[in-house]
C-alpha cells in the first residue's frame, strides 16, 4: 500500500481568524520551523537568541537558505528569521534591535520577522526608512494576520499546530493520513466526535476502518458500538477494506515499531459483528479472499490466504475461548497466570526482574458437558482444541459457523441478564 497524501482545499478550513492563542510560544517556534520547511526552505537551523532576547522568544531564532529559480539568474539567498510570540502588539525596540543587530552581520541577506501580533504603523514607517537607507539586508515582517495567509497555503502545517482551524472533512482528512502513513490511531476526543458524526463519512471504509481499530484498543465498543450500529453494507466493506491490507498494516506497524496487535484485535472484533450479523458463509468468504469483492484482478495463493486470516482468526476463537469458559464451563476453561505479580519481586534488582509470563493452560474435557448446550459431551471444544486456522475455505466455514453459534448463544444470555 502506498503512502495516501490528501489535499487540503479551502473548504477544509473553517473561514474563520486563526487564534494563535491556542498554541504556546514553544510550540509557536516549533510552527515556523516546521512552515519554513515545507514552505522549501533549506538548511534551518536554530541559533541562540541575541542579547535582549526575553522568555516569550524561547532564546533561539532561525537561519535558512532559500533557492530562488528564474529565467535569468538562479540564486540561493541567505535568511534570518527572528520568531517574536506576543500576547500584545510587538515592541518596535524589538524590531530595531533585530534590525540593526542583523544588518552588522554582512552574510545575511534577508531578515524576517515573525510574530503573532502585530507591528504599529510608527515601526513599520521606521523599517521603510531603514530599507531606503539600507540594501542589505531586505526586512520583511510577517504580522499574525500575513502568518494565517501564508499557513492556508500550506495546510501541513497547520492542521499540524492548529487543528482547530480545519472544518470536520479537513480534520478527517489528516486522521487518515496519519493512520495510512504512520499508522497512528485518532485520539479519544477524535473519537467521540468520530462516531457522533460518523454518518458524515458514510462512504469512506478506510477511515471506519482506523475508528474502529481505535476504538478496540483504547476505546470502548459499548459506548461506541461501530461494529453494530454500522449498516449491514457499510460493515462489510470495511471488514473488505480490513482484510485487503493486512499485510501492508503489519509491515507499517513493524516499520515504526508500533504493535501489529491492535490491528488484529481490531479486525478480530469487526470479523465478529459480521459473523454475527450477516453470517459464516459471506464472513468466511471474506476473510479467505477478500480480493474477488473488488476489480482488482490480483489474486492471493492459497497459502498467503491462510497466513492473512490466520492471525485474526486465531484472535476470534481465543478470544470466545477466554469469555465462553468464564461462564463457568467445564467443558472448556483458561487458566492464566496469578494476575499479581509476587510481592517480593519489587524488592530485586531490574536487571533480576523475571519475565512477565503471557502463557495460559488450556483445560478441554471430554467429561463435563458444554455450559451453553452445543458440543456434545464425548466431544472437545473447539474453541480451545484447534492449534491452528483451518488451512481451506470450507473448513473455515465450518469453524466461523461454531463461532456465530457461540456469539448468539451468548449474547442472548448477556440480553436477559442486562
Amino acid at each position: 500500500m502506498a503512502d495516501i497524501s490528501f489535499t487540503l482545499t479551502d473548504t477544509d478550513f473553517l473561514q474563520e481568524e486563526l487564534n494563535f492563542s491556542d498554541i504556546n510560544p514553544v510550540d509557536f517556534e516549533n510552527l515556523v520551523f516546521h512552515l519554513l520547511d515545507e514552505m522549501g526552505f533549506s538548511n534551518l537551523t536554530w541559533r541562540k537568541g541575541g542579547e535582549g532576547n526575553s522568555a516569550t522568544d524561547g532564546g533561539r531564532d532561525l537561519e535558512g537558505t532559500y533557492w530562488t529559480v528564474s529565467p535569468a539568474v538562479s540564486k540561493e539567498e541567505k535568511y534570518w528569521f527572528e520568531v517574536k510570540y506576543r500576547s500584545a502588539q510587538l515592541e518596535k525596540s524589538q524590531v530595531q534591535s533585530t534590525i540593526l543587530n542583523a544588518a552588522g552581520n554582512n552574510s545575511k541577506d534577508n531578515v524576517v520577522i515573525i510574530t503573532n501580533k502585530t507591528i504599529s504603523n510608527p515601526t513599520l514607517d521606521w523599517i521603510k526608512e531603514f530599507q531606503d537607507s539600507h540594501k542589505r539586508p531586505c526586512v520583511s515582517v510577517w504580522q499574525g494576520h500575513d502568518l494565517e495567509v501564508i499557513l492556508r497555503k500550506n495546510p501541513r502545517t497547520l492542521a499540524r499546530f492548529l487543528p482547530s482551524s480545519l472544518a470536520f472533512g479537513g480534520r478527517c482528512k489528516v486522521i487518515e493520513s496519519k493512520f495510512s502513513n504512520l499508522m497512528l490511531l485518532p485520539a479519544g476526543g477524535e473519537l467521540d466526535e468520530l462516531w457522533e458524526r460518523r454518518n458524515e463519512f458514510h462512504e469512506n471504509s478506510y477511515l471506519t476502518l482506523a475508528c474502529v481499530i481505535a476504538e478496540v484498543e483504547y476505546g470502548d465498543v459499548l459506548k461506541h458500538p461501530w461494529g453494530m450500529g454500522l449498516d449491514d453494507i457499510r460493515l462489510f466493506s470495511v471488514v473488505v477494506t480490513g482484510m485487503l491490507n493486512v499485510f501492508s498494516f503489519i509491515f507499517r506497524c513493524g516499520s515504526f515499531g508500533r504493535d501489529q496487535r491492535v490491528i488484529i484485535d481490531g479486525l478480530s472484533y469487526l470479523a465478529q459483528c459480521m459473523l454475527f450479523r450477516l453470517g459464516s458463509e459471506l464472513t468466511a468468504n471474506t476473510l479467505f479472499d477478500p480480493e474477488q469483492y473488488t476489480e482488482s484482478d490480483r489474486r492471493l495463493p492459497d497459502e498467503l490466504k491462510v497466513m492473512r486470516y490466520e492471525p485474526i482468526f486465531n484472535a476470534i476463537f481465543h478470544d470466545l475461548g477466554v469469555y465462553c469458559s468464564s461462564k463457568y464451563c467445564l467443558k472448556l476453561h483458561h487458566l492464566s497466570p496469578e494476575e499479581k505479580p509476587d510481592y517480593f519481586l519489587r524488592f530485586l534488582e531490574p536487571t533480576k526482574q523475571p519475565e512477565k509470563s503471557d502463557r495460559f493452560l488450556v483445560m478441554n474435557s471430554l467429561e463435563n458437558e458444554c455450559g451453553i448446550d452445543i458440543v456434545a459431551k464425548d466431544q472437545y471444544c473447539p474453541l480451545g482444541s484447534s492449534d491452528q486456522a483451518p488451512r481451506t475455505l470450507d473448513n473455515l466455514k465450518k469453524d466461523l459457523e461454531f463461532a456465530r453459534r457461540v456469539i448468539e448463544v451468548r449474547a442472548h444470555e448477556a440480553l436477559e441478564n442486562a
